[in-house]
Order: C-alpha cells, then sequence, then structure tokens
C-alpha cells in the first residue's frame, strides 16, 4: 500500500495563535482528555454514509488524503507533562518546539525537498507561553521526500522528530475508513539532546468532515504504542532502557490544501532502566500549524539602521547590532541608543509572526561566568526594549553566549569593541 506521509518537525514542533484558546484551556485546567472542540463530525462507522458538515444533509463524498503542500508553514509544539520518577509524582514539565518549514518541489515530479529551522526551547517547571523564552537549540534541518514517501535527512541531527506521522493511503476514504501505517519517533527521556528514534505502527480512522475555528477540516484519528527498545546517553553509565506507552491522537488538516491545523496527542509512556529506575511522563502534546509567506529580507535590510549589519544565514535574516553602548557591567542601554532601538523595532514590525532569535555576546574579561551572565541579561534586555516598542514577548527565544564566539581580538580595544554585540535573528 503506497501512504501520503505529513513530516511533523514536532516531538514535541513550528505560530498559530489563532488557534491558540484550546492550548490556553488545556494548559490552565491540566485536563490532558480535553477534547478538540469541532462541530459537525460525522460518526466513524464503517461502511456507514453520514455528512461531517454542520446543517449538510448531503451523503459523504470520498476523499483522498495528502499533505503535501507547496507552501512555507510554521508549527509550534507545546508539551505540558506529568512526571513520575520511580512511581512518585515530581512535578509538571513544559517542553516547547517550535518550527518553519520552506518546501521546494523536485524535477520531474519526484517529490519535495525542505529547508527549515527548528527552534527548541528550554524545559521548564511552569507555563512561559506568554513570556520570552530561553532557546537551548536552534537546528537547521534539510530533508527530502520523494514521492513515494521515502524519506532522506541530510546530516540527521534528530529533527524533525516525529516522521511517516500522519500518513495517508493512496485511495479514495469514506468516513469510518481504517488503515495502519509506520511510523517513527525521537525520543530523549533525559533531555539530554541525544534520543534515539523508536518505530511504531500506527492504526488510523477517518472521521470525515467538520468545522474547526469556522474552516472545514478533515478530522483523523490515529493511536500508536510503544514496545520498542531504545538507547541514551545516562552521566557516567550508559545503558539501554525500555519504553512502554500509548498514544492516542486527533488530528485536524485543512480541507482546501492539507496543511496540518491541529493535532492533539495524549499520551502516556514509561521509560525503564537495567537497574530499575523508571521515568513517566503523562500529559498531552498540542501542535499548531499555519501557511507562512517566504521570508522578504527586503523590508529588514531597506532600513536597519546605524550600526546594524543584516545578513542572509542559514536560519533567516541576522541583524548584527554593533558597539551597543550599555551602563558599564551592566545590561541598561545608555540613552543615546534609544534611536537606534527604535529603528530596529520598526523594522522587525515589518515582519510579523516569525520567531525572533536575539543573542547576546560579550567581550573577554576573565570571568566566564560573569560573561555568561551578563550576555543574557543584556539579550533579554534587548528584548525588552523590543516589547516595550509593542513586539509581543512571545515572539521572543534568547541565549547568551558569553565570549565564546568573538569577532575580534580581545587584545585590542576595536576587538573589544566587536565583541560587545547583540545579533538578532528573524528565523526563516
Amino acid at each position: 500500500m503506497k501512504v501520503f506521509v505529513f513530516w511533523g518537525g514536532v516531538f514535541v514542533l513550528a505560530l498559530l495563535w489563532s488557534f491558540a484558546d484550546l492550548s490556553a484551556q488545556d494548559a490552565e485546567t491540566g485536563d490532558e482528555r480535553a477534547a478538540i472542540p469541532v462541530s459537525g463530525a460525522g460518526e466513524a462507522k464503517a461502511g456507514t454514509e453520514k455528512s461531517g458538515v454542520t446543517g449538510s444533509s448531503s451523503v459523504a463524498k470520498p476523499v483522498r488524503l495528502s499533505a503535501f503542500r507547496a507552501g512555507a508553514y510554521s508549527q509550534i509544539e507545546r508539551s505540558d507533562w506529568s512526571r513520575y520518577d520511580n512511581g512518585k509524582y515530581t512535578g509538571h514539565v513544559y517542553h516547547e518546539v517550535r518550527s518553519s518549514v520552506v518546501p521546494s518541489e523536485l524535477g520531474n515530479g519526484e517529490g519535495f525537498s525542505f529547508q527549515g529551522n527548528f527552534v527548541v526551547l528550554e524545559e521548564t517547571l511552569r507555563d512561559m507561553r506568554q513570556s520570552a523564552r530561553p532557546m537551548d537549540m536552534v537546528i537547521l534541518a534539510v530533508f527530502r521526500l520523494d514521492k513515494n514517501g521515502n524519506i532522506t535527512v541530510d546530516g540527521d541531527k534528530g529533527y524533525p522528530a516525529l516522521r511517516s506521522f500522519p500518513s495517508f493511503p493512496d485511495r479514495e476514504l469514506l468516513p469510518g475508513d481504517k488503515w495502519i501505517a509506520p511510523g517513527s519517533r525521537m525520543v530523549d527521556p533525559l533531555n539530554q539532546g541525544t534520543g534515539e528514534f523508536i518505530s511504531f505502527i500506527a492504526e488510523y480512522e477517518y472521521r470525515g468532515i467538520g468545522l474547526y475555528q469556522n474552516i472545514p477540516v478533515h478530522q483523523i484519528s490515529a493511536r500508536y504504542t510503544l514496545p520498542s527498545r531504545g538507547k541514551t546517553e545516562i552521566p557516567l553509565s550508559p545503558a539501554s532502557f525500555q519504553v512502554r506507552g500509548v498514544h492516542t491522537v486527533e488530528i485536524l488538516l485543512r480541507t482546501s490544501d492539507g496543511l496540518l491545523l491541529l493535532m492533539r496527542d495524549n499520551l502516556d509512556d514509561t521509560y525503564t532502566w537495567p537497574d530499575g529506575r523508571t521515568l513517566r511522563f503523562r500529559g498531552f502534546s498540542l501542535v499548531f500549524g499555519q501557511g507562512i509567506a517566504p521570508l522578504e529580507s527586503a523590508a529588514v535590510i531597506s532600513r536597519p539602521g546605524k550600526d546594524v549589519d543584516v545578513d542572509n544565514v542559514p536560519g533567516g535574516i541576522r541583524l548584527r547590532v554593533k558597539n551597543l553602548r550599555f551602563a558599564p557591567d551592566s545590561d541598561l542601554f545608555l540613552a543615546e541608543e534609544q534611536p537606534r532601538l527604535d529603528q530596529i523595532a520598526r523594522s522587525l514590525m515589518d515582519i510579523p509572526g516569525r520567531t525572533i532569535l536575539v543573542e547576546g555576546h560579550t567581550a573577554a574579561t576573565g570571568r566566564p561566568e560573569g560573561e555568561m551572565e551578563l550576555s543574557i541579561s543584556r539579550a533579554k534586555r534587548m528584548i525588552d526594549e523590543r516589547v516595550r516598542r509593542g513586539i509581543p514577548a512571545d515572539r521572543f527565544v534568547y541565549k547568551g553566549w558569553g565570549s565564546q564566539k568573538p569577532l575580534g581580538d580581545n587584545a585590542a580595544e576595536d576587538g573589544r569593541i566587536a565583541n560587545r554585540r547583540v545579533e538578532i535573528t528573524i528565523l526563516e
């Protein structure tokens, strides 16, 4: 059976605020069992034909599902899990990954090539969705999907983390029709950045057409279990782990183009190590998707402001703000920097909806810990100045590098000036 495959950059995935009400309600209530609110859902009974749209009395027509898309898209995945160490509840874990992906069609209808960024935010113990978030890593991923659903990843770094899911059969479907297809996901139970891909077989059911936020959507339900084995790196003691889990997933695809608008994964996974330790995660992950316009650098390049270099980089557009003047050993900007900060904010407002990475850098002073703290605080201060000028805080992620990435010689004053900088990247 030929299967069409949708690539999710999730496991956790990539901004869709028009659909964020569900995420906010669920996170506040902690109810991992809440259903996606869709009107007009057809009752899934094999062999029956029912309308999937509110108010429609017509017989359901066969549909062919495919998630191949020619346009750029972004996704964001938020996970809200209860954590249990050795059977004891130890708190909640919030995890988020944002991605933006630009596909291009391969020649002769052979499939699609994809390039995009996966921004992995630091795991937190509380919900920080309305705030700027510390970044763990940015991963540039390049991958191809051929017409037969075969996947090739260049320099595979684990993202996209959920692969070949959801998958669709190469045939027409009616509400109640079912199929199975293989998939895989990367698991990293200790959040060390060294995960293992686990294969699974997913069972799907097409539930018909409904309305979500007044948008016609295909509704698909899926379920898979994780009985496989994997490996992970454990400090001082590399060892195998065993994972057992159940995932029940609701999927909504926009009928007009197959874009994944929303996916909710209710999960319960338990990892067991040879020494008897167990780690359990129970909760849900929500994935939101939207189409995006290709990033146009001209809007930024046309007016970057004084002492701001603009470069096209693999991950997007980078503004390198040079010779920033702060109060000594402080994150406070000097008063004369305010006009330049105003200009940078106006440039960023020209490109709405993108995730913005702010990175702080310092000159080397011989105090690495202090340099790191100062670079983080200056990156956060730059974000505060953007927010004060009207850009939402939740669009920003930040990272401090201290003096680890110098542009000049720290032995010379000109070099130290070049190294004291903030870089702002509008992620593609």
